[in-house]
């Protein structure tokens, strides 16, 4: 099979280039060979992390057994990597630093030192197994092609366009580090910048120390994640790297669900605010629409590689090449602060409409500390009213514009909800339902659809 798909590419990159097999394979060689830096900086790495136990009171038999094979492990795998055709072993240094990211949560590392060295170590671990020297196996070699997808009036995979999903996951990460040291025992108490005692009682709660490691360290792991596989892939990566795109996104919507779940769950079940939490929540609310618009890319893409009689899963892990026109990104080494900022947000709009559904769903999530009444209308308008927000945040990316009729239904929902638990209250009685006849009014205007989307212009209605 490997030989196969071997074949196929060679093929690809003749008609691409112009350029014979020997050609490619000596493309191959010359860029191994340019790499090679990078496997002596994490052979140095495995034998930091192999060194780390015998300088340092882990305080944790299990941390330091962990540490001393993951570093042989890796240093093993970097030295079988030198050989070009085993290139993909290198794969395996990634899936190590997997687990030095979980470790020190799976065994509740007794010292901060140990949570910081696992961390760093995973990170350049990462980032000089695939971040700088490419995907392994692709040997730095991606077909020439377009960078904007045909049809589309931008390129969704360009790094202006990366950058501020990028920034809102490091400050997931380092917001989630802080809240996690709390629940491993490194610091006594947590700093909330709205709600006092909030975040000590939310991230000590009995909610909190039912999973069976740090939720907010298993946070920091996944916005981790986020950072370096968005860092992952050529500016035209929705179709040189289909897959990364793929576990990009597949990460960042259950992240984005499960922190909106925890947010619900904490007035709920904890009967307190988390500030950090909710900044969090909001940075992958904002997060989501600037993702998807690049995962529709890449399934425009597969569907036109399967339509063209190519392969696809050969396009779906290798990535490739379609027919049909497309442009290249403008050169913006000229452009002002104001157009980039611009640039890195296109696609997105937050017409008045989306802006009054995202106030209505807040407001009903304060409403129960504004006028209190009974704890089964708290608990309906908490659920709904983080329902509303989210779904109003998925609506502000035009190819996801089509979500806020989901709206609809939550306003019939929140009307019903009111009117079996609020009948008591006339003030709950009268603020529910007017929020629910702004929400429902709200869903009908669509907004000006700014960008083009090419096949799927037909769903945004």
């Amino acid at each position: 099979m490997r030989e196969q798909e071997a074949q196929i590419e060679i093929q690809n990159f003749r008609e691409a280039t112009g350029k014979d097999a020997q050609q490619f394979f000596e493309d191959i060689l010359l860029y191994n060979y340019k790499i090679l830096w990078t496997y002596v900086v994490n052979g140095i790495l495995a034998i930091w992390l192999i060194s780390q136990p015998f300088l340092l009171d882990y305080k944790s038999a299990a941390l330091m057994k962990s540490d001393i094979i993951s570093g042989v492990t890796v240093f093993l795998i970097e030295i079988i990597a030198f050989v070009p055709r085993f290139a993909l072993v290198r794969w395996g240094t990634a899936v190590v630093a997997f687990w030095l990211l979980l470790a020190p949560l799976i065994f509740w590392s007794p010292t901060p030192t140990t949570y910081l060295v696992d961390t760093l170590v995973a990170c350049l671990f990462i980032a000089f197994s695939v971040l700088i020297p490419g995907l392994p196996g692709r040997a730095g070699i991606q077909l020439p092609g377009p960078e904007k997808p045909p049809g589309w009036s931008y390129n969704p995979s360009s790094w202006i366009r990366r950058w501020l999903g990028l920034a809102l996951a490091l400050l997931g990460f380092f917001l989630s580090r802080y809240l996690a040291a709390h629940q491993l025992g490194f610091i006594p108490h947590v700093w909330d910048p709205f709600f006092g005692d909030g975040s000590d009682r939310v991230t000590g709660s009995a909610l909190s120390k039912s999973f069976p490691i740090s939720d907010a360290g298993f946070g920091a792991v996944a916005y981790v994640l986020e950072v370096l596989i968005g860092f992952m892939g050529s500016r035209a990566r929705w179709r040189t790297a289909p897959f990364i795109v793929v576990s990009f996104v597949l990460l960042v919507l259950p992240l984005g669900a499960t922190s909106i779940l925890l947010v619900i769950m904490q007035p709920v079940v904890v009967g307190a605010w988390c500030g950090f939490c909710l900044i969090n929540a909001a940075a992958l609310l904002i997060s989501v629409p600037l993702a998807v618009h690049e995962s529709i890319a890449v399934g425009q893409f597969l569907i036109l590689a399967y339509k063209q009689k190519n392969r696809f899963w050969q396009f779906f892990w290798l990535g490739g090449n379609v027919l049909g026109y497309a442009g290249k990104d403008p050169n913006r080494t000229r452009w002002s602060i104001r157009q980039r900022w611009a640039a890195s947000y296109q696609g997105i709009s937050v017409p008045w409409f989306i802006i009054l559904q995202a106030i209505v769903g807040m407001w009903l999530m304060a409403r129960p500390d504004i006028l209190p009444f009974n704890i089964e209308s708290a608990n309906c308008d908490h659920w709904m009213g983080a329902i509303i927000v989210t779904v109003a945040a998925i609506a502000t990316a035009e190819v996801t514009r089509t979500a806020r009729f989901v709206n609809v239904i939550a306003g019939a929902i929140v009307i019903i909800l009111t009117l079996t638990f609020a009948l008591g209250s006339t003030a709950v009685l009268i603020s529910n339902i007017a929020s629910a006849v702004i929400l429902i009014i709200t869903s009908i205007p669509k907004g000006v659809i700014i960008e083009r989307y090419a096949s799927w212009n037909r769903f945004i209605k």
